[in-house]
């Protein structure tokens, strides 16, 4: 059944399986995050991404990309949605561009008015689960974006599920630059844990 998701959901691969994350304190508001929000896609499709920091129970450790939309794989992506969801209301002339977190998992930004604010359609195969060929899951998501300098912001209005995003090779490398990178795209606030702790805690689990 079609249901809304949070943001951090759509980074973990567990997130259809009714794990919900919590932001950990985070500090900002989708309000004032919002507030000078830009985002162009044309800018972020030449690089992979990573998430340096972030206010939730669990993150995504994969590079991910973001691409531009193409009338073929708009139709596609909406071709499987209206197959499994046909009730769906979708306004598909907004669709502005993919994320894909990690392989199977696709999101579609539709724009929703503001700057920066968009509708996340998340798209997840169920690779795990018996086949044949299980159908996708499809879920919502009201998600804000922005970019400052280098980095990406990412934030869910739901749960206030927050990420900062670096490109690949150009990640902080203490934690003080990442609390600071952060808080360059106004998110901060106690709870929020870096891609440092994420190497430092599989290192002690092996």
């Amino acid at each position: 059944m079609f249901s809304r998701v949070g943001l951090s959901e759509v980074f973990v691969f567990v997130f259809f399986e009714c794990v919900l994350a919590r932001s950990l304190h985070n500090s900002t508001t989708c309000e004032l995050f919002e507030r000078d929000a830009s985002f162009d896609p044309h800018e972020v499709v030449d690089s992979k991404w990573k998430i340096f920091y972030f206010w939730s129970d669990n993150t995504e450790r994969n590079a991910i990309v973001f691409s531009l939309l193409t009338k073929k794989s708009l139709g596609k992506f909406r071709e499987v949605v209206e197959a499994i969801e046909p009730s769906l209301s979708v306004e598909w002339h907004k669709a502005s561009f993919l994320m894909e977190p990690r392989p199977g998992v696709q999101v579609l930004l539709l724009y929703a008015g503001t700057s920066g604010a968009f509708r996340g359609l998340v798209k997840m195969e169920q690779r795990k689960k018996a086949r044949p060929n299980p159908e996708p899951l499809i879920k919502f998501a009201d998600l804000r974006l922005k970019m400052k300098g280098r980095y990406i912001g990412m934030m869910c209005c739901e749960d206030l599920t927050a990420f900062a995003m670096a490109r690949v090779g150009e990640l902080p490398e203490t934690e003080e630059d990442c609390i600071a990178a952060a808080a360059s795209l106004d998110l901060q606030g106690p709870g929020g844990r870096s891609h440092l702790f994420l190497n430092n805690l599989r290192r002690s689990e092996l």
